[in-house]
């Protein structure tokens, strides 16, 4: 029930965000001040899980997205020349969202397979990509438990790949730290000998950047409640943060980043912003030096 309301909130407050967007900035404040209200109720009183699907269901529905383009950014055309090996290469895309990543890598004569959980991305994929790459509807989780636990997955999945990428910024949808792990151990089955290249948000000390104001506060109160008439724990790490048409995000530090990279056996290389902490890592396979 709790899950169910809070998807009904989303889908409003994602269509009422990209249609307020450029409107007077007093109608911004009051949305960002009821934004942070029900964000903050949601992080309190909903389990790690449903925040999880519930992101999966903002980015189907918000209308945004789908007018993503089809090519890579000034920082993802320098960071593959450097850690992608040519093609044709075979490459796992993850979480590929509307096949943008994926449509460029495949007109470059790479072989790609993609996964992606949003039906509505799934789709416009397949459209875009029109048979020049599979896409399987897939999660990180469904993924880690197909190659680690032998549940069954929709394909496509080769044995190995070359490469993998992970979707921009898809590696921050992790939420839970031993899925994060579990994750990790899942890509290097897959891709032994290969670079993992991922996105996602990281900042010096891991704290999402949301002042505590009222809103804020009043939030936590309300979802603490429900998380009481629910019969749950206290909410999970500091590090996880809703977005109004994002959803729920893991704020990584470069030491986290670092450490999960180091559990799977393998060393980070960043693509440096000065002034400012990397967005942008690969994996390097086992042996290889940063």
């Amino acid at each position: 029930m709790m899950l169910a309301t809070a998807l009904g909130w989303c889908r409003v407050e994602s269509l009422a965000f990209h249609a307020t967007e450029r409107v007077h900035a007093l109608t911004m404040r009051l949305f960002q001040s009821a934004h942070r209200l029900a964000g903050a109720v949601f992080s309190e009183s909903l389990r790690t899980d449903e925040k999880s699907r519930l992101t999966v269901k903002i980015y189907d529905f918000y209308p945004g997205y789908i007018d993503v383009g089809d090519h890579l950014y000034p920082v993802e055309e320098a960071w593959f020349a450097r850690h992608l090996p040519p093609p044709p290469c075979h490459v796992l895309v993850g979480a590929c969202g509307t096949g943008r990543e994926a449509i460029a890598l495949a007109a470059r004569g790479y072989r790609v397979d993609a996964i992606e959980p949003a039906p509505a991305f799934v789709a416009e994929s397949r459209r875009r990509l029109a048979g020049r790459a599979p896409v399987a509807r897939l999660s990180y989780e469904e993924l880690s438990a197909a190659v680690l636990d032998g549940a069954p997955a929709e394909g496509p999945l080769a044995a190995h790949y070359d490469a993998v990428l992970l979707g921009c910024g898809s590696l921050t949808h992790v939420l839970d730290t031993a899925e994060q792990r579990r994750l990790m151990a899942a890509l290097g089955r897959l891709c032994p000998q290969g670079p993992i290249l991922a996105s996602f948000f990281c900042s010096d000390d891991g704290a999402a950047a949301v002042a505590a104001g009222r809103a804020v506060r009043l939030g936590r109160r309300i979802g603490r409640a429900f998380a009481r008439f629910r019969g749950m724990p206290p909410a999970g790490a500091a590090q996880v943060s809703y977005r109004a048409h994002s959803g729920f995000a893991y704020t990584f530090t470069e030491r986290e980043i670092e450490a999960l990279a180091a559990s799977a056996g393998r060393r980070t290389a960043w693509e440096r912003q000065a002034g400012h902490p990397s967005h942008y890592a690969t994996f390097l396979p086992p042996g290889t030096h940063a």
